[in-house]
């Protein structure tokens, strides 16, 4: 079969030729010089951005359309070149599977490996995505981050990106202090962040530096102790939810209270999860009434994809009309402002 010359073609046939193909492709032509460079960058595509994931010996990089869609990999991986038949990196492309069932054609996914030193993959790492972050001019969407798996010799455990959307850290054993603090002050979360991971209830950052505006302590694991009074007063989210926290009910009533009497149209729901009680407390002098199905729906839509049954929680009306509820059960509190009085929650859990 003749190879078709790409760069002798007219410039709409290029440009019509490149918007079909796939992502990987696209990286393996952009390598090839500066103009095949050139010419990916200008070429539109359905890609989103990058997903990556962060373990001790391996990194991966995941192509993300629009539509969420997963469209290849890079995969980082500390290997001797000997063991990888000497090659630095190898690119394999998704085939059909043939009539035979050859299994040399049956790739689930297109996806780049490239293989490095343990002493060189964290600079690697770092030039890999800061090469696709420079061609595709696409942000990092989400880093799912282990630190449990790392060897003490490996920091920082991110590199080739200062900033994401969401960041997920996860691991069985506490974290230390120094690791968690250097990458929240270092790495600039602009949407969510999960810990999913043991946190020393003696943990501290500047919560100033601190942008995201969701955050979730798991329920999974101890690792919302640093959530002190002082904590939640200084954060800037608009949605967080604490399990196995230390905070007392003096703390979400200084909450509430503060919110009550501002102007603060953007924040949106608490939820607190404690292994002491709530009750107690008292929101008479702030006017509580019962549910109005007239007034609001009787489901918060917390997240596409979930919803709180808040028919049993008391109605407070803020001076500007916006509208919240309260609900204090045994072990937790929920404090939920309605922006939206009555959100479509069909088929939603």
């Amino acid at each position: 079969m003749t190879g078709i010359p790409l760069f002798k073609l007219p410039v709409l046939c290029i440009n019509e030729i490149l918007t079909n193909m796939d992502t990987i492709s696209l990286v393996s032509l952009s390598l090839i010089s500066r103009r095949s460079k050139r010419l990916v960058r200008t070429t539109k595509t359905s890609l989103a951005g990058f997903n990556i994931e962060i373990k001790n010996d391996v990194t991966q990089v995941q192509f993300v359309t629009s539509e969420k869609e997963e469209v290849g990999n890079w995969f980082f991986k500390i290997e001797e070149k000997e063991s990888s038949g000497g090659q630095v990196m190898e690119m394999r492309y998704a085939l059909p599977v043939c009539s035979f069932r050859c299994p040399f054609f049956s790739f689930k996914d297109d996806v780049i490996h490239s293989y490095h030193s343990a002493n060189d993959i964290q600079q690697s790492v770092k030039l890999g995505v800061e090469y696709l972050r420079d061609l595709f001019k696409k942000p990092v969407i989400k880093v799912y981050l282990f630190p449990n798996v790392f060897k003490a010799s490996k920091r920082p455990f991110h590199v080739g990106f200062n900033e994401c959307n969401n960041l997920f850290i996860e691991g069985e054993k506490e974290i230390k202090n120094e690791d968690l603090k250097s990458i929240l002050e270092t790495l600039q979360v602009k949407t969510r962040l999960i810990l999913n991971i043991p946190v020393n209830s003696s943990f501290e950052c500047n919560t100033n530096l601190l942008e995201f505006k969701r955050l979730t302590c798991s329920y999974k694991v101890i690792s919302s102790r640093w959530i002190t009074r002082e904590v939640l007063m200084s954060l800037k989210c608009t949605h967080m939810q604490f399990h196995h926290t230390l905070l007392e009910a003096d703390d979400v009533m200084s909450f509430f209270e503060r919110w009550y009497h501002s102007d603060d149209t953007e924040f949106t729901i608490l939820l607190v999860k404690t292994d002491e009680s709530f009750a107690g407390m008292n929101f008479d002098r702030f006017h509580p009434t019962q549910w109005n199905p007239e007034q609001r729906g009787p489901k918060f839509l917390y997240s596409p994809d979930f919803a709180f049954e808040c028919t049993r929680g008391m109605d407070i009306m803020r001076r500007d009309g916006l509208l919240c509820t309260v609900d204090i059960r045994i072990k937790a509190f929920i404090f939920a402002v309605w922006h939206n009085r009555f959100p479509d929650v069909s088929g939603v859990s």
